[in-house]
């Protein structure tokens, strides 16, 4: 009778455990590189230090997907971002907000923090940072997860990053 009783606890415990890891968010890595082009740029001159400069930024971009199951080719990306530059010693600091949409019209949203690591003028500047995703819409509700980046300048106003990401998606 014990043996039963053990064995039926046992059964319990393990459909538990199934009910909870069904639930549990599955692990992808992304891969991709984005073609940015600002669409505003706001800049004010810190007074009193010559060559430093505080401004917003709004950009919009298409993202290539390099690796990545869910992630489709030709994601449509809007990013609102404010960056603290010196061009006098080519660093600097900035973050931003962003939204990604895909073919679908599926959406999601990541905030990005990053320095400027190297660069002598203005719009030739390589910035390096990461990303967090924030949330999402369709098959990317409950999106969770982040990962570094890095942007290189390809003429004034216009740029490219890439990037990776450790996506966390919950199970469909």
């Amino acid at each position: 009778m014990a043996a039963i009783r053990v064995m039926a606890f046992v059964a319990l415990i393990a459909l538990v455990a199934m009910a909870v890891v069904g639930d549990a968010l599955a692990g992808e890595k992304w891969k991709g590189r984005t073609v940015w082009y600002a669409v505003k740029w706001e800049q004010v001159n810190v007074p009193g230090e010559e060559g430093h400069l505080v401004a917003v930024c709004e950009a919009k971009a298409i993202g290539s997907r390099i690796e990545g199951e869910v992630l489709r080719e030709g994601q449509i990306e809007h990013v609102a971002q404010l960056l603290d530059i010196d061009l006098k010693t080519g660093l600097g600091h900035g973050h931003g907000y962003g939204v990604s949409t895909d073919r679908d019209g599926d959406k999601y949203w990541s905030r990005w923090e990053g320095k400027r690591v190297k660069g002598g003028k203005l719009f030739a500047s390589y910035w390096e940072g990461q990303t967090t995703l924030l949330g999402g819409t369709g098959k990317f509700e409950g999106i969770q997860g982040g990962g570094p980046f890095s942007s290189y300048p390809i003429a004034p106003m216009q740029w490219y990053s890439d990037w990776e990401l450790e996506v966390e998606l919950p199970k469909r």
